[in-house]
């Protein structure tokens, strides 16, 4: 292959892999975000669910996690599903959570779909559907 030849060949490569890595940084991010929000949620680790509500939410959140969650353990949760919309700045997700009240030891199960967005470079939190069972 001759000197220009090859020299397209790198630069169509190194364009190509550049626009996968934009992508996979994406979803890299909501992935990040959503598994430490979670991970949070699981273990009552505030520090971990805040960074992804806004700002002007974190009050009335904390205050609802702590009222729905007193006296309820999560037993297990798993992100079945996540999808980035086309324009990279908002994805849905859908969660599954096993949880039960120590005191009545019974499992009860949900899903949810959870509306994400990019505030300004954060992976926040937006909406919740409760597609199958009921959250404590």
């Amino acid at each position: 292959m001759d000197g220009r030849r090859a020299r397209r060949w790198r630069v169509a490569a190194a364009v190509l892999l550049a626009g996968c890595a934009g992508g996979y940084d994406t979803q890299t991010a909501v992935r990040n975000a959503v598994d430490e929000f979670h991970d949070g949620f699981r273990w009552g680790a505030m520090g971990s669910m805040l960074p992804h509500v806004r700002p002007e939410d974190q009050e009335a959140f904390t205050a609802d996690y702590q009222e729905r969650m007193d006296g309820v353990a999560i037993a297990d949760y798993e992100i079945r599903r996540v999808q980035i919309a086309d324009d990279g700045d908002s994805a849905k997700v859908w969660v599954h959570f096993s949880w039960y009240r120590p005191d009545e030891m019974v499992v009860h199960e949900a899903q949810v779909v959870e509306e994400w967005f990019d505030a300004g470079g954060a992976w926040c939190r937006g909406q919740v559907v409760v597609e199958r069972g009921e959250l404590p």
